[in-house]
């Protein structure tokens, strides 16, 4: 399970979620000019069999206008920290599979 991080999320969160989310990267470690921007992202993203995990709403309207893929999961967790999201994602791991399993989804919202 392949999850490209936004850069609107700590890049810390890959040593949280390492061994549950392998193969994962940060926006901040693909090969463009840093910082990328959303559209240099969803490029990667599509050549490269990632979805993009963000907090940012840019990504659903990217989504809308491009499809898939990639797909797009969006943290609507507001005011947590890194530790308390890796916490979410790991426990919404199942859902997380699920959801990039299922040909028919683009979207997931997590909260």
């Amino acid at each position: 399970m392949k999850l490209l991080f936004d850069a609107n999320i700590s890049w810390r969160i890959l040593k949280l979620t390492g061994n549950d989310f392998p193969d994962s990267l940060h926006a901040n470690t693909i090969p463009v000019k840093q910082p990328a921007k959303d559209i240099e992202i969803w490029e990667f993203a599509k050549q490269n069999n990632f979805t993009i995990l963000t907090h940012d709403d840019d990504f659903e309207k990217l989504l809308l206008l491009k499809g898939v893929p990639p797909k797009v999961i969006i943290l609507k967790t507001f005011n947590r920290n890194t530790k308390q999201i890796s916490e979410i994602l790991i426990s919404k791991k199942d859902i997380i599979d699920s959801f990039i399993s299922n040909d028919e989804l683009m979207i997931l919202e997590i909260y």
